[in-house]
């Protein structure tokens, strides 16, 4: 079994006197699509962003591509291939959608393929092309969810990081978004999820975990995990 592209190993995260994260141990395997979820406050967005190098981790590891990753800046660790896309979208509003895009690039030098995956994300998300001129700031909140989801994918990562990719979003433009995630996937990149609509996360997750107040409480196949009667109460209104 070849090992996973990131692993998380007993995890420990403090902001001043909180523990925030408790020796959470995490796996993502080459070609996954993986959803963390939790309620909020959970420890799920404090995670990504530890992954990102945006905040320290207070002890344990963790490995990209066996690589200890949590000694790095925040930018080399886009540069091994791992790129977010934020909770709250984070888009530059005083920039046009196709500038938000390049600055999705900014690390990249293969013009060709540039090219070629901003024409997949035009593709992929028809109203960004379509508003490609617009300054980002006048989009609507799915829309620069779209292009937040977009930016991340232009820096060419091997994996994705999304953090609440569905909040605040018209529910007719949540399918879309799910569908764009699974085609991503689909073209061979690698995804991690942080997301409060549970059901959503886990119809097109391969395996998820369920972070309760900074501690594991759950790991399982997504297709068990929505059976599961006690995700089900908590997460899913059943």
């Amino acid at each position: 079994m070849s090992s996973p592209l990131l692993e998380i190993k007993d995890m420990h995260v403090h902001y001043g006197a909180i523990h925030a994260i408790q020796g959470i141990n995490i796996k993502v395997n080459q070609g996954e699509i993986v959803t963390i979820l939790g309620s909020n406050g959970a420890g799920k967005t404090t995670t990504l962003h530890s992954i990102s190098g945006l905040i320290p981790i207070s002890s344990g590891e963790i490995l990209f591509d066996g690589k200890p990753i949590h000694t790095f800046p925040a930018h080399k660790i886009v540069a091994e291939g791992v790129a977010q896309s934020p909770e709250g979208r984070m888009v530059f509003p005083d920039l046009t959608v196709q500038e938000n895009l390049e600055m999705g690039a900014y690390l990249r030098e293969d013009n060709h393929k540039i090219k070629e995956d901003l024409e997949y994300m035009f593709k992929l998300f028809p109203r960004l092309l379509e508003r490609k001129k617009q300054l980002a700031g006048t989009l609507s909140g799915g829309e620069q969810q779209m292009l937040a989801i977009a930016r991340a994918y232009m820096a060419n990562p091997r994996l994705l990081l999304l953090d609440e990719p569905s909040l605040g979003i018209a529910p007719i433009l949540v399918q879309a978004i799910f569908d764009a995630i699974v085609e991503i996937n689909k073209h061979g990149t690698t995804i991690l999820l942080v997301e409060q609509n549970a059901y959503a996360a886990l119809k097109i997750a391969h395996r998820a975990y369920v972070i309760a107040t900074g501690e594991m409480f759950m790991e399982g196949p997504a297709n068990e995990l929505i059976k599961n009667e006690e995700i089900q109460k908590a997460y899913l209104g059943h």
